[in-house]
């Protein structure tokens, strides 16, 4: 039975429709977990729907019913984990130089959310080039960020937190450098203590910008 058949049963039952709903919503995200493990894994080319299917223990054409491609799901992906990193970052958009303590607390999720790690710099390797089909988005998601870090810092600027002569937006593309540069080198060796290394270097950055 299919998940209309049991949509128009309820209909026509009376059940509630939100056992339904919770059902596709659990659904979605077994396919999306086992989408960003084989992602991180193999690589969004080396990893075809049928394997995700696989993965999430569904049929295939139960995974096609939510997502219609793969680069549905690869969106879908994506979504879950910026919606994650955003929920984290940026919910005191006023924090001042707190940003950098924000964005080191985010190092500290890494271990616990490995996969998506993983599956985020596979996805922006595999699509630096302008004919990447996910390169605009990420593209768009990077200068994002950028924006998003240097609008935090120029607000505490101008309320004289930090030194007049910083230069708010170079400041963030290196802020949002390190972060990634340390990111790389965590999944190359995983026991690299990077909790600990982004704790430090949130110290340093504030002593440096401090007015």
């Amino acid at each position: 039975m299919t998940d209309q058949d049991q949509l128009q049963g309820a209909r026509e039952t009376g059940a509630p429709k939100i056992s339904l709903s919770a059902k596709g919503k659990a659904r979605r995200e077994l396919i999306v977990d086992a989408a960003t493990r084989l992602v991180a894994r193999n690589g969004s080319r080396g990893t075809n729907l049928a394997e995700i299917a696989a993965e999430a223990g569904v049929s295939q054409s139960g995974l096609l019913y939510h997502y219609s491609s793969k680069e549905a799901l690869l969106h879908a992906v994506l979504d879950r984990r910026d919606d994650a990193e955003d929920e984290i970052l940026w919910h005191d958009t006023d924090v001042g130089l707190g940003i950098l303590d924000v964005i080191a607390h985010n190092v500290t999720r890494w271990a616990s959310h490995s996969h998506s790690v993983g599956m985020h710099t596979v996805l922006v390797v595999e699509n630096l080039g302008d004919d990447g089909v996910l390169h605009p988005r990420l593209a768009g998601r990077y200068h994002v960020t950028v924006d998003r870090v240097a609008a935090v810092l120029a607000a505490a600027q101008d309320r004289g937190e930090i030194r007049a002569y910083v230069d708010t937006r170079l400041k963030a593309i290196e802020i949002i450098a390190f972060i990634n540069g340390l990111e790389t080198a965590w999944l190359l060796d995983p026991e690299l203590p990077v909790a600990a290394a982004a704790k430090e270097w949130a110290a340093h950055q504030r002593l440096a910008m401090a007015a």
